[in-house]
């Protein structure tokens, strides 16, 4: 499906290393020019992909498709006793990324409370049609992941960064109902995340001056994928 960059868009990029780099990047938050400062308090993220049955989604960012999405639900905190989240659209056009949000009402992630198929039909009850169009096309849970992330702004309100780590993933492929008992071995990580309107792009440039880790192109679904079917 061909999709239409709107104006209000973003561009996206990521910084991977080993978690032992947390505080090095907190630092280098701290001190950096543009003056940092904390947007929210720190907080758990959740999030349930789903993909097709050939998983096109996770091909797609393989692959590097120029245009794709990724369909997932997010709430916050820790499971069983979770805030009221979003079903998520999150599409990608080359460099652009935008997202399309849609609140799902009623729905606490629980291992025994909603089977898989009561999920489904709860979120595709709770969504207008154009969001509807994507769950059909991914229908089937694949994974759940979870992170700690922080979340700063610049002192001008016009960059973001995000940093994650204590990350969790949890194989949804074979389970009838949601498993959040039983996680993955993944490797220890950091993901830092700068986020920024494309108008913005020509002083985001200054940005990266002394960054203590460097550039990736990286997927948390795409590593979640790779850790529950060890490929």
């Amino acid at each position: 499906m061909f999709l239409k960059v709107p104006k209000e868009n973003r561009f996206e990029l990521k910084f991977v290393a080993y978690e032992t780099y947390y505080y090095d990047v907190l630092h280098w938050i701290k001190i950096h020019k543009y003056a940092f400062k904390k947007e929210y308090n720190k907080r758990i993220v959740n999030n349930i992909y789903f993909d097709s049955h050939y998983y096109d989604s996770y091909k797609d960012n393989i692959f590097g498709s120029s245009s794709r999405t990724k369909v997932r639900y997010r709430c916050y905190g820790e499971f069983d006793k979770l805030s009221k989240g979003s079903l998520e659209i999150k599409y990608k056009r080359n460099i652009f990324g935008w997202k399309q949000r849609y609140k799902i009402n009623d729905f606490i992630l629980s291992s025994k409370k909603y089977n898989w198929k009561e999920i489904y039909l709860l979120f595709y009850k709770s969504i207008p049609a154009e969001g509807r169009v994507w769950l059909e096309k991914n229908p089937v849970p694949t994974i759940i992941n979870q992170y700690l992330r922080d979340y700063f702004i610049s002192n001008n309100n016009k960059i973001r960064i995000t940093v994650d780590r204590n990350h969790f993933v949890y194989d949804q492929r074979y389970s009838y109902y949601p498993n959040i008992k039983k996680n993955i071995l993944t490797q220890p990580i950091v993901i830092v995340e700068f986020k920024f309107n494309r108008n913005d792009r020509k002083e985001a440039e200054e940005l990266f001056e002394n960054m203590p880790i460097r550039g990736s192109r990286n997927s948390k679904y795409v590593n979640s994928i790779r850790a529950v079917t060890g490929i």
